[in-house]
């Protein structure tokens, strides 16, 4: 999820980037014409160009930060190596408890097959 959220961010962080807005901010106020938003963009275009390059920072910080900060590292570090071979586990687990061991009779058919399972 940090992996998206890192990409996402990255990219519409240099959408946003100012030098960008030449292009960009006649294209939106085109596609917005007749609204308030369209409006809004069109008469304060000072502020707009404010808060698009307080995002264009923000955005590529906290994209880089998701993109290679610690944890991820460390997430990749611990990750099983996929060439390993399984290692054997030296305790067994055994798959009837032990309370329903003692209440089976040596000799009944169900105690034999439940034996059977376990070595």
């Amino acid at each position: 999820m940090r992996r998206i959220g890192g990409v996402v961010l990255t990219v519409t962080g240099f959408l946003a980037c100012p030098c960008h807005l030449i292009i960009t901010l006649p294209l939106l106020a085109s596609l917005l014409a007749g609204t308030a938003l369209g409006s809004f963009l069109t008469h304060n275009t000072g502020l707009v160009y404010a808060f698009a390059s307080i995002y264009f920072v923000v955005a590529l910080a906290l994209g880089y930060w998701f993109l290679f900060g610690q944890s991820s590292q460390i997430r990749d570090a611990n990750a099983a190596c996929p060439a390993c071979p399984p290692v054997e586990a030296e305790t067994r687990v055994r798959s009837v408890p032990p309370c329903q061991m003692t209440c089976l009779h040596q000799g009944d058919k169900h105690y034999d097959d439940i034996n059977a399972r376990t070595v």
